[in-house]
């Protein structure tokens, strides 16, 4: 039986690297949601306003690119080439939040619709990124160095 006290004792048990692992594997989501908004894109024409699209997928062609890059990139960090995987998520990292921050809180937006829907994905993936990639450096630098005994 599945209970959160084990459930926490599994997370735990997870090191910084398999969570990353994890991040990078998860992205190839990203790849296959921009392959779809690129094939609909094609089928009904690069004119085609996102708001036509169906739900999830009301992406514009230069951000169906921009996923579908970045899952590929991750889908093979996390599947074929682990060792690249940090560095990749750390890149990723300051991406995806400058892309929240731009799209927040300014009008550039390089040629993409970042509207709320759009930088409150990227805000709370960027987020989840950053914890996963540079959390736990971060509390080991604040903890100081430890002592061993």
């Amino acid at each position: 039986m599945l209970t959160a006290s084990g459930v926490m004792r599994a997370v735990r048990s997870w090191r910084q690297f398999d969570w990353v692992r994890l991040y990078c594997r998860g992205m190839s989501l990203f790849a296959l949601q921009g392959a779809v908004v690129l094939a609909l894109y094609a089928l009904r024409g690069w004119d085609t306003p996102p708001a036509a699209l169906p739900l999830g997928l009301q992406l514009d062609p230069l951000h169906g690119v921009i996923h579908l890059l970045t899952g590929l990139a991750g889908a093979t960090f996390g599947f074929l080439r682990p060792m690249g995987a940090m560095l990749f998520l750390r890149l990723f990292t300051v991406f995806y939040l400058g892309l929240a921050v731009f799209g927040t809180f300014t009008h550039v937006h390089f040629g993409m619709q970042l509207q709320l829907p759009e930088n409150a994905l990227h805000w709370f993936l960027g987020s989840l990124a950053a914890l996963i990639a540079f959390g736990p450096n971060v509390l080991a630098a604040l903890r100081g160095p430890q002592r061993r005994a």
